[in-house]
């Protein structure tokens, strides 16, 4: 099963086997996995050569350490590349997942002077507000809520259904192509209003993915909310990967 013969070292081949074992949900959400023992033998490897790649799956989000009882698989864990972050409905069709999608708020709104900035029109034009919860094994695993120009788009608002791709949609009936995004990434508490959405409870970590994409000119901007325990980003090249560790600090004031 290893290739003893390749660049790449022994205990990353484990880690992309592990991951494929619960990607494909032979070790399903919750349960525990082989022993340090039993795996060396299943993969022919050291003891030493396990506990690296477990350690890493650990560090990484896949896998818990309990005291006492053992090392478990955590919940669904999605795993992008920042290099690449596009769609997130289209993402996870993809990667071989197929989520369910529920629109939870359409509504025509004012701009306000930060969502009017970032789509380069005046504060107060009608925008159109879509919220959208993706779900994938009926698990809420994202939220995104996007803005899009009522002026730019007439009548987007009819045209938008639970199952429609947006970036199909934008590009069929009004002739934009995403080119690009500027993208940030942050990590904020859970409000009550994104905790009820989510299942969460208010100021647990989320991801705050805030793109902004782009044709020529700027498309539309989106807001994508992901749960901080289930999502890692990483920053991938060729067949390495690079995970970012963010600290959160509270300061007294």
């Amino acid at each position: 099963m290893l290739e003893k013969n390749i660049k790449t070292p022994l205990y990353e081949q484990i880690e992309i086997e592990l991951k494929r074992l619960i990607n494909d949900g032979k070790y399903k959400q919750g349960t525990l996995i082989a022993s340090e023992s039993e795996l060396g033998r299943e993969f022919g490897a050291s003891r030493i050569t396990i506990r690296r790649a477990v350690s890493d799956l650990v560090d990484q989000g896949y896998l818990v350490k309990k005291q006492g009882k053992g090392t478990f698989v955590q919940a669904n864990i999605v795993e992008r590349n920042l290099l690449h972050l596009g769609s997130y409905s289209n993402f996870m069709k993809n990667s071989g997942k197929h989520p369910s999608v529920q629109i939870v708020k359409l509504q025509e709104i004012a701009s306000t002077d930060k969502i009017a900035e970032l789509l380069n029109i005046f504060p107060g034009e009608p925008v159109i507000n879509l919220k959208r919860l993706v779900k994938f094994n009926k698990a809420v695993s994202g939220l995104e809520s996007a803005y899009y120009s009522s002026n730019k788009f007439p009548k987007l608002r009819e045209k938008i259904t639970p199952d429609i791709s947006m970036t199909s949609l934008l590009s069929t009936q009004y002739g934009y192509k995403e080119l690009g995004s500027n993208q940030l990434l942050s990590y904020v508490p859970a409000t009550s209003e994104l905790a009820q959405y989510m299942n969460k409870v208010p100021g647990d970590p989320l991801f705050k993915l805030r793109r902004q994409v782009m044709d020529k000119e700027v498309i539309y901007v989106t807001f994508n909310y992901y749960d901080a325990s289930t999502t890692n980003f990483a920053i991938t090249s060729g067949n390495q990967s690079v995970y970012c560790k963010i600290e959160v600090h509270n300061y007294a004031t």
